[in-house]
């Protein structure tokens, strides 16, 4: 993991630092910077951890892109923006799938520790015993007093561990990286968390189903029919749809729709809108009919594809 211990009056300095936690992070508005930024973090590929005080007036908008982040910003004059509502940034708080704004004026004390959205998805799989599961947020608060009080005391230890230990080793901050994911799982609202309230019992999928995952994911791009993915399974079409539909609640197209869908949307954030169309991404992912691509991508995600491009 790289570590960075930092202090400085310098608006992009600044910029760049939170970029290294939540690559979409961008000042808007910075006035000077006093006292300067006293910028503690560890990151690594798919996780950031940071610790910071900063004082200024600054308008901030951190967007999560293909990341989850949880933060707490304290301070006398904070206030947060995120889904269109106002939110308590002095208690932790998740971010997933659209920006936050953060403006402020003053001192401020804040952390944030950002996940990969695939390594959420994983962690989420694997402590359900649910290969289908897939995290999605249903608020940004706390659940409860008791998980926020488990996920302060996780990441207590994980700062003591990532930021203060001068004994970390490589094998001690994985640890600390897993269990801060898990606390973060456990503590904030999604499909996860319901799942969990819901009791839902948890069961490996069928070897076949999961034969047929893996092959949809790889050849999402391709033009894939339900022969190969069969083929790919060991079953004949027609068991693989009663045994994919058994275990995961819809059909290997529907799952294959869903891959392309997320695909395409990975690549539209990350586009550049001057040079790169929806159709073209629409396209290059299986989808053929624009208007039919733009009705299921809204479906799914709450806006356009043209929206998605632009932001």
């Amino acid at each position: 993991m790289e570590h960075t211990n930092i202090e400085t009056r310098d608006a992009e300095t600044v910029e760049h630092l939170w970029q290294t936690i939540v690559p979409g992070a961008r000042i808007s508005r910075a006035e000077a910077i006093q006292p300067a930024l006293a910028w503690h973090a560890v990151s690594d590929p798919g996780f950031g951890f940071c610790d910071y005080t900063v004082g200024s007036t600054m308008l901030v908008e951190n967007d999560p892109r293909d990341q989850v982040v949880v933060g707490r910003i304290a301070g006398p004059r904070v206030a947060g923006t995120y889904r269109r509502e106002r939110i308590d940034t002095a208690v932790p708080f998740m971010v997933v799938d659209r920006p936050l704004e953060v403006a402020f004026t003053g001192r401020i004390a804040g952390t944030a520790v950002s996940f990969a959205r695939s390594e959420f998805d994983d962690a989420a799989r694997r402590l359900s015993g649910d290969d289908t599961l897939r995290v999605r947020p249903t608020g940004y608060a706390p659940v409860s007093e008791q998980r926020l009080r488990y996920w302060t005391r996780t990441w207590e230890f994980a700062r003591d561990v990532l930021l203060r230990s001068p004994e970390r080793t490589p094998i001690i901050e994985q640890q600390a990286r897993a269990l801060i994911l898990e606390a973060s799982l456990l503590t904030f609202p999604t499909t996860f968390t319901d799942a969990l309230a819901a009791g839902r019992p948890s069961r490996p999928l069928p070897a076949p189903v999961r034969r047929a995952k893996a092959f949809v994911e790889a050849h999402a791009a391709e033009p894939v029919v339900l022969a190969d993915i069969a083929q790919a399974a060991r079953l004949s079409p027609r068991g693989l749809q009663y045994a994919f539909r058994a275990a995961t609640g819809r059909t290997p197209m529907q799952y294959l729709r869903r891959v392309r869908l997320d695909a395409a949307r990975a690549e539209l954030r990350s586009a550049d809108p001057s040079v790169e169309t929806v159709a073209a991404v629409a396209a290059r992912w299986g989808f053929s009919n624009l208007g039919r691509f733009a009705a299921m991508y809204r479906a799914e995600f709450g806006e356009t594809p043209s929206t998605t491009l632009r932001s």
